[in-house]
């Protein structure tokens, strides 16, 4: 199948004008593409003719928050499309709730958006993949979300080049503690350095690394504590701390500590890992043979939950407050986990 990638943009382009460095969904895209098992371009959406859609058997959209009106229009028209989900595209905060002003994605952590164009896109795709259980569960709760085929890959997607540097982990003193420094409060770094000092530990930081140097860090740290104050769909550094040995620290919000293979013994949960740009397109390939999902188009919401809702959004929710300071979010009741790195044997306890 000629195949074409479509993203807002690459692991060649920083994150933000503030990061320098690719974020995980960059990182985890660049890894899928190059285990394709067939031809497949790129292109960036900003920019892109629609009409060259039709030129592709296939076409996988990865973030895509600066598409156009007309180019969701031309993936609906062309059918043949998979929708790869990184973080929760079809929120107006992309799943980022403690940033909201609306009271129910802040307190209920929960999202409640109307997605417009993109529920055509949905109904259309020949399926979506999810990251983890957890990330999926959360587009399900959305009462304006129509469920579409889909499959959930456990994790994010790593390059053999880690799983080598796990191979040649040699047992060796290690020193310190990490935490991820990110100006963005749903990373949740006040509350990891607050979980430090709980504990007597002056963590070290982590920023301003590039992608290779956060690994050098992992290999010779003895702890990675990531605290997330709200949905983060997968984790891509509690995975990387843990293969390059260092005890882990997080909480129910991360999307890998809710899957199977994570409390699972070392051998099984590199395996998983290992497998996961293979299974990926697996599944592409699975949506393909399959066809378009008919059952899904012209389907809708419940009648009574579209009203419930639109009505608490027109006259219970004063327009005045969506240009309030944002308050306080309230905190999820979480619970830690600690699992060893896979330099010695797994385990799970309570911390």
């Amino acid at each position: 199948m000629k195949t074409l990638f479509l993203a807002d943009q690459f692991a060649d382009a920083p994150r933000t004008a503030g990061d320098p460095y690719p974020g995980g969904a960059e990182l985890t895209d660049k890894v899928a593409i190059a285990a394709c098992p067939w031809p497949i371009e790129t292109a960036k959406i900003e920019g892109f003719d629609p009409s060259l859609l039709r030129e592709f058997e296939l076409v996988v959209v990865g973030n895509a928050a600066r598409a156009s009106e007309p180019l969701l229009a031309a993936l609906v028209a062309h059918g043949r499309h998979v929708l790869f989900e990184h973080d929760l595209r079809i929120c107006l905060y992309n799943g980022n709730f403690p940033s909201a002003r609306d009271p129910v994605h802040r307190s209920a952590q929960r999202c409640w958006c109307p997605h417009g164009p993109w529920q055509r896109v949905y109904d259309t795709a020949l399926g979506v993949v999810y990251l983890t259980e957890l990330q999926r569960r959360h587009y399900e709760a959305n009462p304006y979300f129509r469920t579409p085929r889909s499959a959930v890959l456990g994790c994010s997607l790593f390059s053999k080049e880690l799983f080598e540097r796990h191979r040649l982990l040699r047992s060796k003193e290690r020193r310190g503690t990490c935490v991820m420094f990110s100006r963005n409060a749903i990373k949740g770094y006040r509350e990891a350095v607050a979980h430090c000092r709980r504990l007597g530990i002056t963590p070290i930081e982590i920023r301003d690394r590039t992608p290779e140097q956060v690994l050098d860090l992992f290999e010779f740290s003895e702890r990675f504590v990531y605290l997330p104050i709200g949905l983060e769909p997968a984790g891509r550094m509690p995975v990387e701390a843990r293969l390059l040995g260092c005890e882990v620290i997080v909480n129910d919000n991360v999307g890998v500590a809710g899957e199977p293979w994570w409390s699972s013994g070392d051998r099984a949960g590199i395996g998983w890992l290992e497998d996961a740009p293979a299974r990926f397109w697996r599944e592409v390939e699975a949506f393909a043979r399959s066809g378009p999902q008919h059952s899904a188009r012209g389907s809708s919401p419940p009648r009574l939950v579209t009203a419930i809702a639109t009505t608490l959004r027109r006259s219970f929710i004063p327009p005045r407050l969506w240009s309030l300071p944002t308050p306080q979010v309230r905190r999820r009741r979480t619970s830690l986990q600690r699992v060893e790195g896979w330099e010695s044997r797994s385990s799970n306890a309570q911390v």
